[in-house]
């Protein structure tokens, strides 16, 4: 059987975009896809890290004129090169990943004549609160247009996101299909064990409870409200601690860095910045606090499932289909501060971290977030059995 050239256009292969897009890389079928990745100079450091690797099985394509803007002179210089590019790979499938390269990618290889041309935005843009009306409307046009002319297939990662879609007339509802993030079961370390890679060992005493996030300190992921939740349950628990995994705008860590030291919490609220084993980490955790605005479908709640942690999450497109209150998590709205202290007390006082509800919540990632499922639902889509 001859292979399928199959080529990914992605414009920031950061955060779950990037464990997403590698995911697809390494899982599919080598002898079936010959593959080329196209992406812009927006990447963090685990895509750098296995960039040489990656560049052994597939064809990498570097393509700086793709950015995060919806300025026309920019847009069109990123379709003529794509055109460039898809002209002399001449992919049988294209998969754009993300608002920008799913506009620029859709609309290029439409124009190059590709027979399957596929979509996964990872939550719209329309959504995110940072740009202006007049942005998100932009984006509602390009995603309309896009869709109805140049889309065999849009994959929401979720079924809020699914539903939004429609809200907006995106397209026709046999357009898209939900298909939720997976993540491989993989071996992980014990509480304790992941404690002490995480250099908490001689820190945090061992009974002591910990909530911890691995997350963008970023306006979508909102860690001051998570940092606020955390001022407050350490006042009524002082023996709590707190864990905030990741990097980000210098703007956003300074003000965090800022409240925690103007609110005297520094022994009981740890930042760590980027962790490439960040993965590994969260069975250290007692609870999971997520407090983003809104989501597609986040993996770091599925990594939560995964390590049988119990999540406290906002009420969020994606979020509240991760979470089943009553059985692995709670619920809290978006950026209410009281139902999330509430919600965060309520999981510590069921101490999760052995016993039934820890395999309660393990068991809710293998119901519906196996990579393996995730997989097979989009190799299915690509040859046309779905």
């Amino acid at each position: 059987m001859m292979k399928q050239k199959l080529m990914f256009i992605v414009e920031t292969v950061g955060g779950g975009v990037r464990t997403h897009v590698l995911q697809l890389l390494d899982g599919l079928d080598p002898e079936q896809y010959d593959i080329t990745l196209v992406y812009g100079e927006r990447y963090d450091h685990v895509f750098e890290q296995q960039k040489d690797e990656l560049a052994k099985k597939v064809r990498l394509i570097l393509m700086p004129s793709m950015q995060r803007t919806v300025s026309p002179k920019p847009l069109i210089a990123s379709i003529r090169e794509l055109r460039r590019v898809i002209r002399d790979i001449r992919p049988d499938i294209v998969h754009c990943h993300s608002s920008i390269a799913g506009f620029v990618g859709r609309v290029a290889a439409h124009m190059e004549g590709v027979p399957k041309i596929f979509y996964t935005p990872h939550a719209y843009a329309f959504d995110a609160p940072e740009f202006s009306s007049l942005k998100r409307d932009a984006f509602v046009l390009m995603e309309r247009w896009a869709s109805r002319h140049a889309t065999t297939r849009t994959f929401n990662v979720s079924r809020g996101e699914y539903r939004n879609a429609l809200k907006h007339h995106i397209d026709h509802q046999d357009k898209f299909r939900v298909i939720y993030n997976g993540l491989p079961d993989i071996a992980l370390p014990s509480r304790l064990e992941a404690r002490e890679l995480l250099g908490l060992r001689d820190v945090v005493p061992d009974e002591s409870p910990i909530v911890g996030c691995c997350a963008w300190l970023n306006d979508r992921k909102d860690p001051m409200t998570f940092m606020a939740i955390a001022n407050r349950v350490i006042a009524q628990r002082p023996d709590v601690h707190f864990v905030y995994m990741g990097e980000g705008e210098p703007d956003f860590v300074a003000n965090v860095k800022s409240y925690i030291t103007k609110n005297n919490l520094d022994s009981n609220i740890h930042l760590f910045g980027y962790r490439s084993d960040a993965a590994l980490l969260v069975p250290a955790f007692d609870v999971y606090l997520l407090s983003s605005l809104y989501e597609g479908m986040p993996y770091s709640l599925v990594e939560s499932l995964r390590a049988g942690v119990p999540i406290a999450a906002t009420r969020t497109t994606g979020n509240d289909e991760v979470v089943l209150p009553g059985r692995n998590g709670e619920l809290f709205g978006v950026g209410r501060i009281d139902e999330g202290v509430k919600a965060v007390n309520h999981l510590l006082e069921q101490h999760p971290e052995t016993g039934a509800l820890h395999d309660q919540v393990k068991q809710t990632y293998y119901d519906r977030f196996t990579e393996q499922q995730m997989l097979d639902q989009i190799v299915d889509e690509y040859n046309g059995n779905a």
